[in-house]
Protein backbone atom coordinates (compact mmCIF):
# COMPACT_ATOMS: atom_id res chain seq x y z
CA UNK A 1 0.00 0.00 0.00
CA UNK A 2 2.81 2.38 0.85
CA UNK A 3 4.40 1.87 -2.54
CA UNK A 4 1.09 2.44 -4.32
CA UNK A 5 0.54 5.67 -2.36
CA UNK A 6 4.02 6.87 -3.26
CA UNK A 7 3.42 6.14 -6.94
CA UNK A 8 0.04 7.88 -6.75
CA UNK A 9 1.57 10.97 -5.14
CA UNK A 10 4.27 11.08 -7.78
CA UNK A 11 1.67 10.86 -10.55
CA UNK A 12 -0.42 13.63 -8.96
CA UNK A 13 2.66 15.83 -8.54
CA UNK A 14 3.70 15.20 -12.14
CA UNK A 15 0.19 16.03 -13.37
CA UNK A 16 0.21 19.29 -11.40
CA UNK A 17 3.63 20.16 -12.83
CA UNK A 18 2.39 19.58 -16.37
CA UNK A 19 -0.72 21.68 -15.65
CA UNK A 20 1.36 24.58 -14.34
CA UNK A 21 3.72 24.36 -17.33
CA UNK A 22 0.76 24.31 -19.72
CA UNK A 23 -0.69 27.44 -18.13
CA UNK A 24 2.67 29.21 -18.28
CA UNK A 25 3.11 28.20 -21.93
CA UNK A 26 -0.29 29.69 -22.73
CA UNK A 27 0.90 33.03 -21.33
CA UNK A 28 3.92 32.99 -23.67
CA UNK A 29 2.19 31.48 -26.70
CA UNK A 30 -0.89 33.72 -26.46
CA UNK A 31 0.71 36.85 -28.01
CA UNK A 32 2.32 34.74 -30.73
CA UNK A 33 -1.01 33.14 -31.61
CA UNK A 34 -2.64 36.59 -31.61
CA UNK A 35 0.05 37.88 -33.98
CA UNK A 36 -0.32 34.96 -36.41
CA UNK A 37 -4.11 35.09 -36.49
CA UNK A 38 -4.08 38.89 -36.65
CA UNK A 39 -1.91 38.72 -39.75
CA UNK A 40 -4.90 37.43 -41.73
CA UNK A 41 -7.48 39.79 -40.24
CA UNK A 42 -8.75 43.12 -41.48
CA UNK A 43 -7.89 46.20 -39.44
CA UNK A 44 -11.49 46.55 -38.26
CA UNK A 45 -11.52 42.97 -36.98
CA UNK A 46 -8.18 43.42 -35.22
CA UNK A 47 -9.64 46.37 -33.29
CA UNK A 48 -13.09 44.83 -32.80
CA UNK A 49 -14.54 44.36 -29.32
CA UNK A 50 -14.98 41.78 -28.01
CA UNK A 51 -11.81 40.54 -29.69
CA UNK A 52 -11.85 37.43 -31.84
CA UNK A 53 -9.01 34.97 -31.61
CA UNK A 54 -9.60 33.40 -35.02
CA UNK A 55 -10.53 35.55 -38.02
CA UNK A 56 -14.06 35.50 -39.39
CA UNK A 57 -12.75 36.20 -42.90
CA UNK A 58 -9.20 35.29 -43.80
CA UNK A 59 -7.45 38.21 -45.48
CA UNK A 60 -4.43 36.62 -47.14
CA UNK A 61 -3.83 39.81 -49.12
CA UNK A 62 -2.06 41.22 -46.04
CA UNK A 63 0.99 39.12 -46.92
CA UNK A 64 1.12 40.33 -50.50
CA UNK A 65 0.61 43.93 -49.36
CA UNK A 66 3.74 43.62 -47.20
CA UNK A 67 5.85 43.37 -50.36
CA UNK A 68 3.78 45.85 -52.39
CA UNK A 69 3.88 48.81 -50.00
CA UNK A 70 7.67 48.80 -49.62
CA UNK A 71 10.71 46.72 -50.68
CA UNK A 72 10.27 44.27 -47.82
CA UNK A 73 12.07 41.49 -49.69
CA UNK A 74 15.21 43.62 -49.95
CA UNK A 75 14.87 44.72 -46.33
CA UNK A 76 14.44 41.10 -45.24
CA UNK A 77 17.60 40.14 -47.12
CA UNK A 78 19.42 43.07 -45.50
CA UNK A 79 18.66 41.72 -42.04
CA UNK A 80 19.63 38.18 -43.04
CA UNK A 81 22.94 39.42 -44.47
CA UNK A 82 23.76 41.52 -41.40
CA UNK A 83 22.81 38.67 -39.06
CA UNK A 84 24.94 36.16 -40.98
CA UNK A 85 27.98 38.45 -40.92
CA UNK A 86 27.53 39.21 -37.22
CA UNK A 87 27.26 35.49 -36.39
CA UNK A 88 30.32 34.63 -38.50
CA UNK A 89 32.55 37.38 -37.10
CA UNK A 90 31.34 36.78 -33.55
CA UNK A 91 32.26 33.10 -33.75
CA UNK A 92 35.71 33.85 -35.21
CA UNK A 93 36.58 36.66 -32.78
CA UNK A 94 35.14 35.07 -29.64
CA UNK A 95 36.60 31.62 -30.37
CA UNK A 96 40.09 33.05 -30.79
CA UNK A 97 39.77 35.32 -27.76
CA UNK A 98 38.16 32.63 -25.60
CA UNK A 99 40.89 30.13 -26.41
CA UNK A 100 43.59 32.72 -25.72
CA UNK A 101 42.12 33.61 -22.33
CA UNK A 102 41.59 29.94 -21.40
CA UNK A 103 44.75 28.24 -22.69
CA UNK A 104 47.36 30.69 -23.97
CA UNK A 105 46.90 33.19 -21.11
CA UNK A 106 49.05 36.13 -22.25
CA UNK A 107 50.48 38.67 -19.82
CA UNK A 108 47.70 40.66 -18.16
CA UNK A 109 45.01 38.32 -19.46
CA UNK A 110 42.95 38.60 -16.25
CA UNK A 111 42.83 42.39 -16.47
CA UNK A 112 42.06 42.26 -20.19
CA UNK A 113 39.26 39.80 -19.55
CA UNK A 114 37.69 42.06 -16.91
CA UNK A 115 37.90 45.01 -19.31
CA UNK A 116 36.28 42.89 -22.00
CA UNK A 117 33.42 41.85 -19.73
CA UNK A 118 32.86 45.44 -18.66
CA UNK A 119 31.68 46.17 -22.21
CA UNK A 120 28.61 44.00 -21.56
CA UNK A 121 27.44 46.35 -18.78
CA UNK A 122 27.44 49.48 -20.94
CA UNK A 123 23.96 50.16 -22.39
CA UNK A 124 23.94 50.95 -26.13
CA UNK A 125 22.13 54.23 -25.48
CA UNK A 126 25.13 55.51 -23.50
CA UNK A 127 27.52 55.15 -26.42
CA UNK A 128 25.28 55.91 -29.39
CA UNK A 129 26.27 59.59 -29.69
CA UNK A 130 30.08 59.14 -29.76
CA UNK A 131 29.65 56.09 -31.99
CA UNK A 132 27.50 58.10 -34.38
CA UNK A 133 30.21 60.77 -34.61
CA UNK A 134 32.82 58.05 -35.20
CA UNK A 135 30.69 56.42 -37.90
CA UNK A 136 30.19 59.79 -39.57
CA UNK A 137 33.93 60.46 -39.48
CA UNK A 138 34.55 57.06 -41.10
CA UNK A 139 31.86 57.81 -43.73
CA UNK A 140 29.91 54.70 -42.75
CA UNK A 141 26.49 56.37 -42.57
CA UNK A 142 23.85 54.41 -44.54
CA UNK A 143 26.10 51.35 -44.73
CA UNK A 144 26.11 48.03 -42.90
CA UNK A 145 29.60 48.45 -41.46
CA UNK A 146 28.47 49.89 -38.10
CA UNK A 147 25.68 47.30 -37.79
CA UNK A 148 28.22 44.53 -38.24
CA UNK A 149 31.53 45.72 -36.80
CA UNK A 150 30.25 47.73 -33.84
CA UNK A 151 27.70 45.05 -32.96
CA UNK A 152 30.34 42.34 -32.98
CA UNK A 153 33.05 44.07 -30.98
CA UNK A 154 30.88 45.96 -28.48
CA UNK A 155 27.89 43.68 -27.97
CA UNK A 156 28.13 40.11 -29.27
CA UNK A 157 31.82 39.23 -28.91
CA UNK A 158 32.31 40.10 -25.20
CA UNK A 159 29.60 37.77 -23.88
CA UNK A 160 30.44 35.15 -26.51
CA UNK A 161 34.10 35.26 -25.42
CA UNK A 162 33.02 34.61 -21.84
CA UNK A 163 30.90 31.61 -22.90
CA UNK A 164 33.66 30.09 -25.04
CA UNK A 165 36.38 30.78 -22.44
CA UNK A 166 34.38 28.77 -19.91
CA UNK A 167 33.87 26.02 -22.49
CA UNK A 168 37.60 25.80 -23.27
CA UNK A 169 38.43 25.77 -19.55
CA UNK A 170 36.10 22.80 -19.02
CA UNK A 171 38.17 20.67 -21.43
CA UNK A 172 41.16 18.72 -20.07
CA UNK A 173 44.45 20.47 -20.74
CA UNK A 174 46.10 17.08 -21.35
CA UNK A 175 44.57 17.08 -24.84
CA UNK A 176 46.66 20.07 -25.86
CA UNK A 177 49.76 18.83 -24.06
CA UNK A 178 49.64 15.49 -25.87
CA UNK A 179 49.24 17.20 -29.24
CA UNK A 180 52.09 19.60 -28.44
CA UNK A 181 54.38 16.65 -27.69
CA UNK A 182 53.55 15.35 -31.18
CA UNK A 183 54.71 18.65 -32.66
CA UNK A 184 51.35 20.40 -33.13
CA UNK A 185 51.32 24.20 -33.02
CA UNK A 186 48.96 26.30 -30.91
CA UNK A 187 46.89 27.13 -34.00
CA UNK A 188 46.49 23.48 -34.95
CA UNK A 189 45.59 22.52 -31.39
CA UNK A 190 43.03 25.31 -31.32
CA UNK A 191 41.46 24.51 -34.70
CA UNK A 192 41.55 20.70 -34.84
CA UNK A 193 41.41 19.59 -31.21
CA UNK A 194 39.72 22.05 -28.87
CA UNK A 195 37.30 23.91 -31.13
CA UNK A 196 35.42 20.79 -32.42
CA UNK A 197 34.79 19.86 -28.78
CA UNK A 198 33.01 23.13 -27.99
CA UNK A 199 30.47 22.95 -30.81
CA UNK A 200 27.50 23.23 -28.39
CA UNK A 201 28.92 26.50 -27.06
CA UNK A 202 29.51 27.72 -30.62
CA UNK A 203 25.86 26.96 -31.41
CA UNK A 204 24.77 28.94 -28.35
CA UNK A 205 26.97 31.85 -29.45
CA UNK A 206 25.45 31.79 -32.95
CA UNK A 207 21.90 31.86 -31.55
CA UNK A 208 22.64 34.71 -29.13
CA UNK A 209 24.50 36.77 -31.74
CA UNK A 210 21.85 36.14 -34.39
CA UNK A 211 19.00 37.07 -32.08
CA UNK A 212 20.75 40.25 -30.94
CA UNK A 213 21.56 41.34 -34.49
CA UNK A 214 18.09 40.57 -35.86
CA UNK A 215 16.26 42.49 -33.13
CA UNK A 216 18.34 45.69 -33.27
CA UNK A 217 16.25 48.81 -33.76
CA UNK A 218 18.11 51.80 -32.31
CA UNK A 219 21.34 51.26 -34.27
CA UNK A 220 19.70 50.92 -37.73
CA UNK A 221 17.49 53.90 -36.91
CA UNK A 222 20.59 56.03 -36.24
CA UNK A 223 22.91 54.78 -38.97
CA UNK A 224 20.63 54.03 -41.93
CA UNK A 225 18.93 56.59 -44.18
CA UNK A 226 17.51 55.05 -47.38
CA UNK A 227 14.49 52.74 -47.36
CA UNK A 228 16.30 50.14 -49.47
CA UNK A 229 18.97 49.82 -46.75
CA UNK A 230 16.49 49.37 -43.90
CA UNK A 231 16.52 46.20 -41.83
CA UNK A 232 13.37 44.37 -40.74
CA UNK A 233 12.84 46.15 -37.37
CA UNK A 234 12.85 49.52 -39.16
CA UNK A 235 10.67 48.18 -41.97
CA UNK A 236 7.98 47.13 -39.50
CA UNK A 237 7.45 50.75 -38.46
CA UNK A 238 6.80 51.92 -42.04
CA UNK A 239 3.41 50.23 -42.52
CA UNK A 240 1.44 53.32 -41.58
CA UNK A 241 -1.36 55.16 -43.30
CA UNK A 242 -1.09 58.92 -42.60
CA UNK A 243 -4.89 59.19 -42.68
CA UNK A 244 -6.05 55.90 -41.11
CA UNK A 245 -3.11 55.21 -38.79
CA UNK A 246 -1.21 51.90 -38.38
CA UNK A 247 -2.05 49.08 -40.79
CA UNK A 248 -2.44 46.49 -38.07
CA UNK A 249 -3.13 43.43 -40.22
CA UNK A 250 -0.24 44.17 -42.58
CA UNK A 251 2.09 44.95 -39.67
CA UNK A 252 1.27 41.62 -38.05
CA UNK A 253 1.83 39.83 -41.35
CA UNK A 254 5.26 41.46 -41.69
CA UNK A 255 6.05 40.67 -38.04
CA UNK A 256 5.09 37.03 -38.55
CA UNK A 257 7.49 36.83 -41.50
CA UNK A 258 10.22 38.55 -39.49
CA UNK A 259 10.09 35.90 -36.76
CA UNK A 260 10.88 33.03 -39.13
CA UNK A 261 14.71 33.37 -39.50
CA UNK A 262 15.38 33.51 -35.74
CA UNK A 263 12.90 30.68 -35.16
CA UNK A 264 14.60 28.51 -37.78
CA UNK A 265 18.03 29.36 -36.34
CA UNK A 266 16.93 28.35 -32.85
CA UNK A 267 15.25 25.14 -34.01
CA UNK A 268 18.42 24.08 -35.82
CA UNK A 269 20.62 24.73 -32.78
CA UNK A 270 18.22 24.16 -29.87
CA UNK A 271 19.69 20.83 -28.76
CA UNK A 272 23.10 22.46 -28.40
CA UNK A 273 22.07 25.74 -26.78
CA UNK A 274 21.46 24.62 -23.19
CA UNK A 275 24.49 22.35 -23.08
CA UNK A 276 26.56 25.11 -24.67
CA UNK A 277 25.56 27.71 -22.09
CA UNK A 278 26.30 25.32 -19.21
CA UNK A 279 29.52 23.89 -20.67
CA UNK A 280 31.73 25.76 -18.22
CA UNK A 281 29.62 25.06 -15.13
CA UNK A 282 31.90 22.21 -14.07
CA UNK A 283 35.63 22.46 -14.57
CA UNK A 284 37.50 19.24 -15.13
Amino acid sequence: MTKQRTVRRLNVRKSLNYLVLALISCVFLGPILWMVTGSVKSDSEVLSYPPTLFPRDFKWSNYTAVFELQPFGRQFFNSVFVMAMVCLLTVIVSACAGYAFARVKPIGSSVLFLILLSATFIPPEATIVPLFRLVGWLDWIDTYYPLIIITVFLHSAPIATFILRQAYLSLPKELGESARLDGASNMRIFVTIYTPLVRPSLAAVVVLAGWHSWSQYLEPLIYLRSTEMFTVPLALTQFYDPFAGPMWGIQMAATTLSVLPVLVLFLLAQRHVISGLTAGAVKS
